[in-house]
């Protein structure tokens, strides 16, 4: 608006100018130059009435600039008046600068409110947009909420429920809630547990089948075996002798081996009839010690134990099975006349069981193999030891089953097999 009223006044200038020029020289071709920017003046007027409507003030500056200057112009244009006339007529284009100023002033200040108005008006949309926003900030929130927990929820159900299937809990049905792909991703994985369930079942009654048929003849065995030591049949040479030493041997450590194969089997399942109790560890161990002590005095070994008082919820069988194991371990490995070092304590809610002995120990390589079922190391190859290759798999099966962790250390002195266990105390859910 601004530069139509510029270009308004600047067309003026040149009507005064040609027409002056025109009355003087008169020279047709400042006529047409004089007519020609009037057009260009009139169009500017057009052009502004247009676009100051609801102003009246502008409006009759305009209409007042219009009529008076259409008034100078059908003077001008007079063919009865001379040119001294029209020259003095001419003097009104002052007049008319003037309003023509007006205009442009009136303009500036309308192309001002107008940019008041409009940044008023941006404040205030601003002001509404912030105030929208800290009305909708929360909604949103709550809404990205609720979608990730529907998003999150079927995936922690699907996670629950494959931690449920590595733990072997095949008893609760697996149900997820979501998506279509990932309900049947939860069939899919409930049709696994089903067919898990039946495996493990039939994986029992196996175990128990194969160590009924096993144990009857063993125990024939056994007791024939008795008989000839009883010299029932009559008195037995050296050889014979011998040959009864060797079945009386073998018959028990395969009878070792039949009860070592159906605790770990157990150890595969929690029994539904089994519930945790609180354990005394510190008196679960000692009582552990207590039974080897025969064997430790026979091979003048020294037990040295630092158990601080520690109680622990969890399965008191499989505990003692898993300290019995590793104090048999240590026993076993240990040489005459040597220590084994026993520890336990509690730190930031978790049992800490250790054991260290100063046997032949166990090379790096094998460190993470000797907890695998029937798993037999060098060493005890070496040695000419005899094992099922279960107890320490067996160990592994009871501090899984109390979510807790068994490692193999490195001996202070390199010498020895160091155990350390570590184990939550409220680590069993019944």
């Amino acid at each position: 608006m601004t530069h139509v009223s510029r270009m308004l006044l600047e067309h003026l200038i040149a009507m005064e100018r040609s027409a002056k020029q025109f009355l003087i020289l008169e020279d047709p071709t400042f006529l047409d130059s004089y007519l020609h920017n009037r057009e260009s003046f009139v169009a500017a007027i057009k052009e502004l009435f247009a676009a100051v409507e609801r102003q009246p003030e502008m409006e009759q500056n305009l209409r007042s600039l219009e009529g008076y200057e259409f008034d100078l112009y059908t003077l001008l244009l007079e063919p009865g008046l001379d040119n001294q006339t029209k020259l003095a007529a001419a003097t009104q284009f002052g007049f008319l600068r003037e309003l023509a100023d007006r205009v442009w002033y009136l303009s500036i200040e309308l192309v001002g409110r107008n940019l008041e108005q409009l940044e008023l008006r941006s404040k205030n949309a601003r002001q509404q947009a912030l105030r929208n926003l800290t009305i909708l900030m929360p909604v949103a929130v709550l809404l990205l909420i609720f979608f990730i927990y529907l998003i999150i929820r079927p995936i922690r159900q699907l996670e629950a429920a494959i931690r449920r299937l590595g733990d072997r809990h095949f008893d609760e049905p697996i149900e997820v809630q979501g998506p279509k792909d990932l309900e049947v991703l939860g069939q899919a994985l409930d049709w696994l547990r089903t067919r898990l369930r039946m495996l493990e079942a039939e994986k029992q009654r196996f175990m128990r089948n194969i160590s009924h048929e096993l144990k009857t003849p063993l125990a024939n065995i056994y007791e024939g075996v008795e008989l000839l030591h009883d010299r029932v049949v009559g008195e037995l040479n050296t050889e014979q002798n011998e040959i009864v030493r060797i079945i009386s041997t073998n018959a028990s450590r395969l009878y070792q081996m039949i009860e070592d194969l159906i605790r770990y089997s157990q150890m595969q399942q929690i029994e539904e009839n089994l519930h945790p109790q609180v354990i005394n560890m510190a008196l679960l161990v000692e009582e552990v010690i207590e039974e080897y002590a025969v064997r430790l005095r026979i091979n003048n070994i020294l037990i040295l134990s630092q158990l601080k008082p520690v109680e622990i919820l969890g399965f008191p069988v499989f505990l003692r099975t898993m300290v019995d194991n590793l104090v048999s371990n240590a026993v076993k490995y240990s040489p005459p006349n040597s220590e084994i070092r026993i520890k336990l304590y509690r730190r930031q809610g978790v049992l800490f069981f250790e054991i260290l002995d100063q046997g032949p120990g166990i090379p790096g390589g094998e460190r993470k193999r000797v907890f695998d079922a029937l798993y037999q190391g060098s060493t005890g190859r070496k040695l000419g030891i005899e094992g099922t290759g279960l107890g320490l798999a067996i160990v592994n099966e009871c501090v899984i089953m109390h979510r807790g962790q068994v490692e193999i250390l490195d001996p202070p002195d390199e010498k020895g097999a160091y155990f350390r266990v570590s184990i939550p105390l409220n680590s069993v859910v019944n």
